[in-house]
């Protein structure tokens, strides 16, 4: 997919113009509801948004929009003028991912997606300097890991890729862009129905459409494995120190038969990750690859050692269950299973579940930032 068609899917996504900002869930604007964000009154602001429709929405960013535009465009404006309208969309984008946190914490993803797609518009129209590029950075980024994480995987991707053109030097756009192909490599291996399964190993891997996807459905990007690869090894020159980078390009390695190399990725995650949750991915991806090296004792440990940093974590105990039969300690494996049994302590989930929705631990860390980068 190109930038010129990345760009104006994303653009395309937000609706008819209208020049009206006014709604019918509130007398106000969405340039007055941004002033009082401004104003530190944030969560009124946010609740006033939450009134407004799809279509207010849309309206609203649009009229706002216009009306900087203009602004600019007149006869007499100054370069501070300017400045200050930019400032305003930025703020309002910063008003709107709020919002967007909000409906993704009622487990609203439609109102999560549109109040997003105004955002990115906004953020879209602004010129990329000073204070700008660092909300940038972190808007295309946050509004990334909250789309992956609710299942919509071609909005992510389409708006990582936008946040990408515009910042080609960005680490975590590339690791979050990778993460997002690396769910679409897997969900096209093992989770599709009446799709025949090819083999995770496979070096031959041609490009293809995976049809239908978790949330609205349509098509999924058409990417694969090495696309992950190539992702995470330029985040990686980007920012060497970037774990997370380090544990998924291991996790791709071995999806793509190669855990010789995958191997010392994980090993290095697992020596030096600071929470146990990634550690624990860590341990249970060397274990996994451990297994594809016919080192049987050593996938035993390595899962073992994932079930100690996380013992409620039913992934871990299966694999170490099934690890310790192969070996041949039945009774081992016996209670390994029966721990994968117990009810699950309530609030503590598996941190697999949350692998395979990207980063969301990090979501509510970017929204404040945002309110901080917001001028």
């Amino acid at each position: 997919m190109t930038a010129a068609i990345i760009t104006l899917g994303i653009l395309a996504a937000f609706g008819a113009p209208g020049t009206q900002a006014v709604t019918a869930g509130s007398t106000r604007t969405l340039g007055e509801a941004t002033e009082q964000y401004r104003g530190l009154d944030r969560d009124d602001a946010v609740a006033t948004v939450a009134l407004w429709t799809q279509r207010e929405v849309e309206t609203g960013a649009q009229g706002l929009l216009e009306a900087v535009e203009a602004a600019a465009r007149a006869e007499h404006a100054t370069p501070e003028e300017v400045a200050r309208g930019e400032d305003t969309l930025v703020a309002a984008a910063a008003l709107l991912s709020d919002a967007a946190l909000r409906a993704l914490r009622q487990g609203d993803r439609r109102r999560t997606r549109w109040d997003l797609q105004a955002a990115a518009r906004l953020v879209h129209a602004t010129r990329k300097s000073g204070g700008h590029v660092a909300f940038t950075r972190r808007f295309y980024l946050l509004a990334g890991l909250m789309l992956h994480g609710m299942g919509d995987l071609a909005g992510a991707y389409d708006m990582l890729s936008e946040g990408r053109r515009q910042l080609e030097d960005d680490a975590e756009l590339q690791l979050a862009l990778g993460a997002v192909c690396e769910t679409i490599v897997a969900l096209r291996d093992y989770e599709l129905p009446g799709k025949p399964r090819r083999p995770s190993d496979s070096r031959d891997e041609p490009r293809f459409v995976i049809e239908g996807q978790p949330d609205e459905g349509g098509p999924l990007p058409a990417t694969n494995a090495a696309d992950a690869q190539a992702l995470y090894a330029r985040a990686l020159r980007e920012d060497s120190g970037l774990l997370e980078a380090h544990l998924r390009l291991g996790r791709v390695l071995l999806l793509r038969g190669r855990p010789r190399e995958a191997l010392p990725e994980l090993e290095r995650v697992a020596r030096e990750a600071p929470r146990p949750a990634q550690c624990y991915m860590a341990r249970l991806f060397e274990g996994r690859t451990r297994e594809r090296l016919d080192d049987l004792p050593g996938a035993a440990a390595a899962f073992a050692a994932a079930v100690e940093r996380v013992p409620q974590a039913q992934s871990g105990l299966v694999a170490l269950g099934r690890a310790l039969d192969r070996k041949g300690e039945r009774t081992r494996a016996q209670e390994a299973f029966d721990r994968a049994l117990q009810p699950r302590e309530e609030g503590r989930p598996d941190p697999w579940l949350d692998y395979i929705r990207g980063q969301p631990e990090r979501i509510d860390a970017l929204v404040e930032e945002l309110r901080g980068l917001a001028p």
